[in-house]
């Protein structure tokens, strides 16, 4: 049978300063008996001193064990079972940066500033009298003159009856498919209750006939009941020239006889301030 243990009725610190001052008594005796030198006993004492007793107080957790302090700094009061400070750890990685945040809403619309001073008016021209009106530039060149255009289409008629018989027509119409002007020569029969029909003959075929005719006359001279040359058909070019032909008057059967007379140039032809003259025509 164990023999029982019984606790101390003195608490760490009362044991601690017993051991102490055991301690110091066993290193004066030992240095008083010259048997080891003062340095060699102090170092001893300290090599038999006792291990250290960790606390455990309420402040200290079983599974931490504090390591406890040698000497007079293990109840100093300040020790409350913490150990020493760490080092500081590394500072973490930043974090992912946050979603940006909905667009606030828009601000309602300032009010409309005051308007503005009119400016002053500007300068007036020099002396405030406009600029004198600059020159009339000099007239261009006449142009050259143009082209002569195309002869217009000439119609014209004429008339002549100098017997009951018969009457006579004269007429200058537009060209038919190109080429000149045309010429005609007509008559009526006058001795039948109702007068007959115009009889024509056309005389743009005949020799020298001027191409250029506008303007046209008939004469009638009756000499008998057929007389060759008794009917003359006149024509004026657009240049101003005169053209005549002749034909007989049938009185029998009131026809005409132009056979295949030629144009002429009558002479003498108009001329500009002629009086009861012209120009002559050379033969």
């Amino acid at each position: 049978m164990s023999p029982r243990h019984t606790p101390s009725l003195l608490g760490p610190p009362a044991r601690a300063r017993f051991q102490k001052a055991g301690v110091l008594t066993s290193l004066a005796l030992v240095i008083a008996g010259g048997l080891v030198t003062p340095a060699a006993a102090a170092a001893k004492a300290v090599s038999e001193r006792p291990a250290a007793t960790p606390r455990t107080g309420d402040k200290c957790k079983p599974h931490k064990p504090h390591h406890a302090r040698v000497g007079a700094e293990a109840y100093t009061g300040k020790d409350k079972c913490k150990g020493a400070t760490g080092a500081t750890g590394p500072k973490g990685a930043t974090g992912p940066k946050g979603a940006t945040g909905a667009t606030g809403a828009t601000g309602a619309t300032g009010p409309t500033g005051a308007t503005g001073a009119t400016g002053a008016t500007g300068p007036s021209g020099e002396n405030g009298t406009p600029g004198a009106t600059g020159a009339t530039g000099a007239t261009g060149p006449t142009g050259a003159t143009g082209a002569t255009g195309p002869v217009g289409p000439c119609t014209e008629i004429d008339a002549s009856q100098d017997s009951n018989n018969f009457e006579l027509r004269a007429a200058l119409t537009p060209p038919v498919m190109g080429g000149p002007n045309r010429t005609y020569a007509g008559i009526r029969d006058l001795t039948t209750a109702t007068p007959g029909p115009f009889l024509w003959t056309d005389l743009t075929g005949h020799p020298n006939y001027p191409q250029n005719a506008c303007g046209i006359s008939i004469a009638q001279h009756s000499q008998g009941n057929q007389v060759e040359g008794d009917l003359r058909i006149d024509v004026i070019t657009t240049t101003g020239a005169i053209y005549e032909t002749t034909c007989a008057v049938v009185t029998s059967d009131r026809t005409l006889n132009c056979g295949n007379n030629a144009w002429t140039l009558v002479n003498r032809q108009p001329a500009p301030g002629a009086v009861n003259g012209g120009t002559i025509i050379m033969p």
